[in-house]
């Protein structure tokens, strides 16, 4: 027994220096990726309902929406980025992508909603095209991020959302 203590330590240092040279890659889940939607969507919650109310208020302008729009593209700047540190996943199941699917819809469907409720204050926001532009561009990297990852999920998106009747048909 003493001679099995007396090596103890040379086995733990053995296995440090074999677990310190393995890397060991944890595969993504829909797990991990509808967490960064959910986070999404807990910002799109909060920023959305105010930039509908300045709308509805007629208190939209460039000083009034202009923070509210950076912070809804800084949130989708904040997604892509988490996106971008998952791996693809391989093995998924039809609810997980039905689920992921589902909340992708409804911020697309609420973010439209939102924004097109500014189009009818256009006049009154110079800066709106611009701010729509960046709005569109972060929005398209996460939807590539997204695809990325869940091959074939945003044809189940494109099913699912729901534009306004006449979204940024003001154009």
């Amino acid at each position: 027994m003493f001679a099995s203590l007396r090596f103890a330590p040379l086995f733990l240092l053995a296995t440090s220096f074999v677990s310190a040279g393995v890397v060991v890659e944890k595969r993504s889940s829909t797990a991990d990726i509808q967490t960064v939607f959910n986070t999404l969507k807990g910002y799109t919650d909060s920023i959305l309902p105010q930039i509908t109310a300045l709308s509805a208020g007629g208190n939209a302008s460039d000083d009034t929406v202009t923070p509210l729009i950076n912070d809804l593209t800084a949130a989708l700047d904040t997604a892509t980025a988490s996106l971008a540190t998952l791996s693809p996943v391989e093995a998924r199941k039809r609810q997980s992508n039905d689920d992921i699917a589902n909340l992708v819809a409804g911020i697309l469907t609420d973010v439209t909603n939102a924004l097109d409720g500014l189009l009818a204050d256009a006049s009154s926001i110079p800066a709106l095209g611009g701010l729509l532009a960046g709005v569109d561009t972060s929005l398209n990297q996460v939807l590539l991020g997204l695809e990325v990852l869940l091959a074939g999920v945003l044809n189940l998106v494109a099913t699912l959302y729901v534009p306004p009747p006449f979204a940024f048909s003001h154009y």
